[in-house]
């Protein structure tokens, strides 16, 4: 059975009648109308809700095929706009993805640039705490040196003694209290005021030998055979303040005293167990009364002691020597220098791994610490407040003691290759802010005050002859900071004020491996070569 709407005139889904006419709705048209005219179509009766009955057609009505898809035409008509609606969904679709990723790449640069800012803000937070640090240790030391000095609070000679009798044992009395990290602390801090009202003062030595005569210069003294041949090579040399014992450090695991007025070696050192990397003096009245530090790849930093017979006037040889006073195995790894701090009653070490320690003559260690780079060199600042640290990555560090930060890290030869990288030279000026380093290629004076290289020479500035595989090895400033030696396959001679070359000295087949000034005076330099020889350099005599 069929229905037709009276209105619409198609079959209606949900049909319903007329009790008043018998027509036959669609249901939901006709309560449009209803609602719109309140009467039923085409007459003027009024249809309640009861007036509309419900029409129960069985099977359900289908309605017909809308006559626009009956043929294939309107078919293609209609396929043609849900294409075009599919094309205009997906163009609008894609204009949305396009602006999503703008909006996530703004997004990811702001990003990127805020990190930046960041990690630069960071940088710039600890190169300023690093530098207050190093101001505040200056601003304390220079208050300090402001101070009256008092003759009971430093050992100043000349320097009367304190009325009622000595202080000194309540001095160390005192001290006693005190832990051994503290007593060194107090001690530096004391070395320090003394040094820099010292420095204030410092005039130029009497009788330092003139640049004019450094330029005649010439060898005046070969010595060899200081070590055995089965291991030769000397690498390390210090020579003593009065200038006429030179200490050596070699390859065959000793260190030996050469006397160059008695022209012989006084002593050989023997108990490491491996080559010694280093070795210094610690001043004491005379050569033979000093002690010595030895640092070896064994690990291990030794004190010598001299012994009780060693003097000056003591003509015998045989009395001459130094016994091992302590033995300190405070590194993991080969110790590759050894320096003294400038109260001469500690010693400074470093080691491969890259950790330092300084440790008392007694053989205690006071302090220690660790930088993030293999070391390969070590030296004290001339105030005893700093150690400077050369690495094996091409990099000089200056490194507060104290408080165990690095202060300031400089580009010695980071950029270079394999061995060409190392620092294998480092020593302080007497002037507090001078220090020279030495790397393959090149050697550099700084400036710690602006923490930048003062003066760059690479070999053939000092030497255009030279050999395309030399390399610098060493470089020295002598006591009155006015000279500098830097070694290579020979020894150049340098003016520090205008940086001038005073000479240029050959030191044979073999290069240099250390060198040394002897004396207060700058009378002579000393280089030591792999061949276990040393070479004495002087001005010609007038």
């Amino acid at each position: 059975m069929s229905f037709c709407c009276a209105i619409s005139g198609e079959a209606p889904t949900e049909p319903v009648i007329s009790a008043k006419t018998g027509r036959i709705y669609e249901k939901r048209i006709l309560q449009k109308y209803m609602e719109e005219h309140g009467c039923e179509p085409q007459t003027d009766h009024a249809l309640s809700a009861d007036d509309i009955i419900p029409v129960d057609g069985a099977p359900p009505v289908v309605r017909p095929r809308p006559p626009t898809l009956t043929s294939v035409p309107a078919l293609l008509s209609t396929f043609q706009n849900e294409w075009d609606a599919v094309v205009l969904e997906t163009f609008a679709l894609k204009q949305q993805y396009e602006q999503v990723r703008r909006e996530l790449s703004q997004a990811l640069y702001q990003n990127d640039a805020a990190c930046r800012v960041v990690a630069r803000l960071v940088r710039e937070r600890d190169e300023a705490r690093a530098a207050l640090a190093a101001l505040n240790v200056q601003v304390s030391a220079s208050a300090e040196v402001q101070k009256p000095a008092r003759a009971d609070q430093m050992d100043v000679d000349g320097a009367p003694e304190p009325a009622g009798g000595d202080h000194s044992d309540h001095k160390d009395q005192d001290r006693g209290e005190l832990s051994a990290e503290d007593t060194y602390y107090e001690r530096a801090a004391e070395t320090s005021r003394v040094l820099s009202a010292m420095r204030m003062k410092r005039e130029t030595p009497a009788g330092l030998v003139t640049p004019e005569a450094w330029k005649t210069a010439r060898e005046a003294q070969t010595v060899e055979a200081l070590h055995t041949t089965t291991k030769p090579g000397i690498v390390g040399l210090d020579v003593d303040r009065s200038g006429d014992l030179a200490l050596t450090a070699g390859l065959d695991n000793h260190a030996e005293v050469f006397s160059r007025s008695r022209d012989q070696t006084l002593a050989t050192l023997k108990s490491h167990t491996k080559r010694v990397t280093s070795a210094a003096w610690v001043p004491g009245a005379s050569g033979l009364s000093a002690h010595i530090v030895t640092g070896s790849a064994d690990k291990s930093v030794r004190v010598w002691a001299p012994k009780p017979a060693n003097s000056d006037d003591d003509a015998s040889v045989r009395a001459i020597g130094w016994t091992k006073l302590c033995i300190i195995k405070h590194h993991n790894a080969e110790v590759v220098g050894v320096a003294v701090h400038p109260s001469n009653e500690y010693v400074a070490s470093a080691a491969a791994d890259g950790s330092w320690a300084v440790h008392s003559l007694q053989g205690e260690t006071v302090v220690s610490g660790t930088v993030d780079a293999p070391v390969s060199r070590i030296a004290f600042h001339p105030d005893g407040t700093f150690l400077g640290l050369g690495t094996r990555d091409g990099q000089a560090k200056i490194v507060d003691v104290k408080q165990r930060q690095v202060l300031a890290t400089l580009d010695v030869a980071a950029d270079a290759e394999g061995d060409a990288s190392e620092v294998n030279g480092l020593h302080f000026s007497e002037n507090g802010y001078y220090f020279v380093t030495t790397s393959a290629r090149e050697a550099a004076v700084w400036d710690l005050r602006k923490q930048k290289k003062t003066k760059v020479w690479d070999l053939k500035d000092l030497a255009p002859d030279a050999d395309a595989e030399a390399a610098f090895t060493a470089a020295r400033f002598d006591v009155s900071g006015k000279y500098l030696a830097v070694a290579a396959d020979r020894v150049v001679v340098l003016k520090v004020k205008g940086w001038a070359q005073l000479a240029e000295l050959q030191v044979g087949e073999f290069p240099a491996r250390a060198v040394a000034w002897v004396g207060d005076t700058a009378s002579a330099v000393v280089a030591a070569t792999m061949d276990n020889s040393l070479h004495y350099y002087e001005p010609a005599q007038e």
